[in-house]
C-alpha cells in the first residue's frame, strides 16, 4: 500500500476565506507525484490548542503530514508549538539557522528584528530544511511510520523550499524507489463526453491511470504509471500519448502545463505572423491572454474593444446599415468587424468577436450566449455561429478561448479553419 499522508493549511486568514488557500491542491499533486496517497486536507485557526490535537490524530494514523503557514515571527504563529506538542518533545532553538539568519540581516544592512528568532525553532529531533527564500526555518520529522514537514504558507516560498530541499528530502527519508510519473496532453474543441468516447481505450490501458481533468472549456488527458526513473515511465506512456494525439488531430493544443494563449502566441511568432483583435462581448479578454504570454509584443498589433455600435461604426467601418438590417450580434457585423481591424491594422491575420453574455439582452432569436465570431486571413473572411453555455464570465471565457484557437489553426494550416470548436452550431 502507498504510504499515506494529509495537508494541513494554518491561518486564520485561510479558515474565514480571506485567503484562497492554493497551496493544498499544489502539494495534493506533488505528494500524489512521490507516490503518497493523500487521505485528507484540513484548514485549522492559528491556535496552538486547535491545532495540536488535529496533528497528533493525523501522526497517530500513520500519515506524513505536511503543514502550510504559522511559522513566521509573530505571537499568532503557534504551528512550531503545536507541532512539538503533537510529537512530545521539546522546542529548541537552532542556533546555526539563528546565526545565518542574523547574518542576512546584516548583510542587507537591517536590524534584527525582535522576536524573530522564534522563526528557528524547531522540535529537538527534527532534521533542518533549509529557506532559501524566506525567513523562517522549516523541518522534517519522522515519527512512526508517518512524520511531519513544515512549510511557510507564502506560495511562493512554499514551492522554492520544495523543489529545492524538502522533495529530496523526503523520498530520502521515506526509501521511495518508485513514485508517480505522469504526462498529459491539452485539449481544446470537443465536448467531454465526445472526448471520453474517442479515447476510452486509452484512459482504460492496464499499464498507466488515465483521467479526464477539465479546465473549463481546456481539457487535459493525463496518464500517471508507477516506476523508478522517468525514462522506465516514458517507455509505458509514450505510446498512449502518441496513439491519443493520432486519434485527436489538431484537437491537441500542448503537452504538459502550456496554456492555450501560449501555444498560440508561440505559434504565431514561429510562422511569423502578425495578429490582430475586435472585440465587443469579451470586453478585450482575447487581447489579454494574449499579452499574458512573454514575447506577445511579436505578435499582437494591437485590439480593438469597440462595445458600442458606435464604435463599430468609427473604429472598424462597420456599415451603419449593416447594422440597422441584422444588429451587432450577426454575421454580416462579425465580418465587416474582421475586415476593419485587418484593413485599419495591416496584420496578416485578425479575430472579431461579437455575441450576448447576459445575464439580460438575450431574445427567442438570439438568446444569451449567441457570439459570432469572424476571422479574416489574406482575402478570406469566414464567419462561425456560436451558441455558448454558461453564465457571463464563462460566455466571455470560452469565446476568448475559442478565438484563440481560431488563431492557433490559422497559424498551424496556413489558412482559415473550417471548424473552431464544438460551441459552432450547424449552419
Amino acid at each position: 500500500m502507498a504510504q499515506r499522508a494529509c495537508i494541513i493549511a494554518v491561518g486564520n486568514e485561510v479558515v474565514h476565506g480571506f485567503i484562497v488557500n492554493t497551496n493544498t491542491a499544489w502539494l495534493a499533486r506533488e505528494l500524489g507525484e512521490l507516490g503518497f496517497d493523500v487521505a485528507y486536507h484540513l484548514s485549522v485557526n492559528d491556535r496552538e490548542a486547535e491545532l495540536t490535537p488535529r496533528i497528533k490524530a493525523a501522526l497517530a494514523e500513520g500519515l506524513l503530514v505536511v503543514t502550510t503557514g504559522g511559522i513566521g515571527p509573530t505571537v499568532d504563529d503557534n504551528t512550531r508549538q503545536a507541532v512539538a506538542g503533537a510529537l512530545g518533545v521539546p522546542l529548541k532553538l537552532d542556533h546555526d539557522a539563528l546565526a545565518k539568519l542574523s547574518e542576512r540581516y546584516a548583510a542587507v544592512g537591517r536590524k534584527f528584528p525582535q522576536g524573530s528568532e522564534r522563526q528557528c525553532a524547531r522540535p529537538e529531533g527534527s532534521t533542518f530544511i533549509a529557506n532559501a527564500f524566506g525567513t523562517a526555518t522549516c523541518f522534517l520529522a519522522r515519527n512512526g511510520d508517518g512524520g511531519i514537514a513544515v512549510l511557510p504558507g507564502v506560495p511562493r516560498e512554499l514551492k522554492g523550499i520544495w523543489a529545492e530541499e524538502l522533495r529530496a528530502a523526503i523520498i530520502h527519508e521515506f526509501g521511495l524507489h518508485e513514485r508517480f510519473f505522469s504526462r498529459e496532453l491539452r485539449v481544446f474543441g470537443i465536448p467531454e463526453s465526445d472526448l471520453d468516447q474517442r479515447v476510452k481505450a486509452l484512459l482504460q490501458s492496464e499499464q498507466a491511470e488515465g483521467a479526464i481533468l477539465v479546465d473549463d472549456a481546456v481539457m487535459r488527458l493525463r496518464w500517471r504509471v508507477s516506476a523508478t526513473e522517468q525514462a522506465d515511465a516514458d517507455k509505458v506512456l509514450q505510446p498512449i500519448l502518441a496513439a491519443a494525439r493520432t486519434e485527436l488531430g489538431d484537437l491537441v493544443f500542448a503537452e504538459g502545463n502550456v496554456e492555450l494563449e501560449t501555444c498560440t502566441v508561440q505559434l504565431l511568432a514561429d510562422k511569423g505572423l502578425k495578429v490582430a483583435c475586435a472585440e465587443s462581448c469579451t470586453g478585450g479578454m482575447i487581447a489579454h491572454l494574449l499579452t499574458n504570454v512573454p514575447g506577445s509584443s511579436d505578435v499582437l498589433v494591437e485590439s480593438a474593444v469597440t462595445y458600442s455600435n458606435a464604435a463599430k461604426v468609427r473604429r472598424l467601418g462597420v456599415k451603419q446599415a449593416t447594422l440597422d438590417a441584422h444588429g451587432a450580434v450577426s454575421r454580416e457585423t462579425a465580418v465587416e468587424m474582421a475586415a476593419g481591424i485587418k484593413r485599419e491594422s495591416g496584420a496578416d491575420l485578425c479575430v472579431a468577436v461579437t455575441g450576448i453574455a447576459g445575464p439580460g439582452g438575450g431574445t427567442d432569436n438570439k438568446p444569451v450566449g449567441t457570439v459570432w465570431l469572424a476571422a479574416a486571413m489574406g482575402d478570406e473572411v469566414r464567419a462561425w455561429h456560436l451558441r455558448v453555455p454558461g453564465e457571463r464570465e464563462l460566455v466571455k471565457w470560452r469565446t476568448a478561448r475559442t478565438a484563440l484557437n481560431t488563431l492557433r489553426l490559422a497559424a498551424l494550416h496556413g489558412k482559415l479553419p473550417e471548424k473552431i470548436a464544438h460551441w459552432v452550431t450547424p449552419p
